[in-house]
């Protein structure tokens, strides 16, 4: 006898549903659809959604940030982050994710060290200390009804003076969501540097899904030593 769980796992995971739900603004509704870690990991696999990990973990090399940094991959999923950074050489890395379903499929493929079951909302504080982490990963996790710029204080609060925090930006939401447009966004980073909380920012392109060739800017936000 199939049990819910089972019924979850059956079916595959679309993309454009997460949009719907997305759109309906249905948070319950979309952790229920996330449950399904199994059927997104391989949408994922299947979207080339690796070419965007390792892309992101090399930006940390190029940023000479140590192998031994302590980073937390926010929005971990199923670990496709994790499994590019362990790739590059970075293997102090935890996993925060708020569907325990993905921190179970995590977890089978060793490459975090703790898996954080807690999700990111505005004016929420996580069950982690200031100044823990050296870098944050956030891949594709920084979108409509998910993490927005008004969590990004709470994130820099995990994050050592001097850390950085690397994030992406679908397209399909800077033309659509006015809080994830260009101008909004890079204003909201201005803003940290303007105030003294964070040196710089930057930003450059990659191909998040190899699949599809799909372009997304990345987002580097430096804290202030």
């Amino acid at each position: 006898m199939a049990t819910n769980t089972d019924a979850i796992e059956e079916r595959p995971f679309v993309r454009n549903k997460i949009v719907e739900l997305i759109i309906e603004g249905n948070p319950e509704k979309m952790l229920e659809y996330y449950k399904n870690a199994k059927g997104y990991e391989q949408y994922a696999v299947s979207l080339g959604k690796a070419a965007g990990a390792l892309a992101m973990a090399k930006i940390l090399e190029s940023i000479h940030l140590g192998k031994d940094s302590r980073i937390l991959d926010v929005g971990a999923g199923t670990g496709i982050m994790g499994e590019k950074l362990k790739e590059v050489g970075y293997t102090n890395v935890d996993a925060l994710d708020p569907v325990e379903e993905m921190l179970q499929f995590a977890q089978s493929k060793g490459v975090y060290k703790e898996y954080i079951h807690e999700a990111i909302i505005p004016g929420k504080k996580v069950n982690i200390a200031d100044n823990t982490y050296d870098a944050l990963c956030l891949l594709g996790a920084f979108l409509t009804g998910h993490i927005t710029t008004t969590s990004l204080p709470e994130l820099m609060r995990i994050t050592k003076p001097g850390g950085v925090i690397v994030f992406n930006v679908f397209q399909h939401w800077m033309k659509t969501d006015p809080e994830f447009h260009k101008d909004s966004i890079e204003a909201e980073l201005q803003s940290f540097v303007d105030n003294g909380s964070c040196t710089k920012w930057s930003k450059q392109d990659i191909t998040v899904f190899s699949s599809n060739g799909e372009i997304t800017p990345v987002y580097l936000l430096t804290l202030k030593q």
